[in-house]
């Protein structure tokens, strides 16, 4: 099955829906880190001391992964609309659902949820869309 998902992969329409991903948690970050911050129990010192920079390009690679399996979920027939549907199923059940089950488990603040599951449904959509409108 996995082979299957792969067999028309677009790379680079991948590349770019990865790299949209990747602009959109800058953003979003960049503007609610603060607040980010706060929900994670995180101080800036904390993320300037500790903070290994070579996760920004782990981060994007894992982002690739994520938009061409996405990416192997349509066809080149997959209107923006449903790709967009894709990307709000991916981002907001799988990962959003995901990740809360994680946070309950680890105590983390219940408003948490709200940026990082925000981001992925968010990021996820435009990849999805970015993927479908190359492909």
């Amino acid at each position: 099955m996995i082979s299957n998902l792969l067999d028309n992969l677009n790379w680079l329409a991948a590349l770019a829906g990865g790299a949209a991903y990747y602009v959109i948690g800058a953003a979003w970050y960049g503007i609610l880190g603060k607040g980010w911050m706060e929900a994670a129990g995180l101080t800036a010192e904390q993320i300037k001391t500790n903070f290994n920079k070579a996760v920004y390009g782990l981060t994007f690679v894992v982002e690739i992964i994520i938009v061409a399996f996405m990416g192997g979920f349509m066809s080149a027939e997959t209107s923006l609309s449903d790709a967009a549907q894709l990307g709000l199923v991916v981002g907001l059940i799988f990962s959003g659902l995901t990740t809360y089950v994680h946070y309950l488990y680890t105590m983390r603040k219940p408003n948490l949820i709200f940026y990082d599951a925000g981001y992925t449904t968010i990021a996820s959509i435009v990849a999805a869309v970015v993927y479908a409108a190359i492909n």
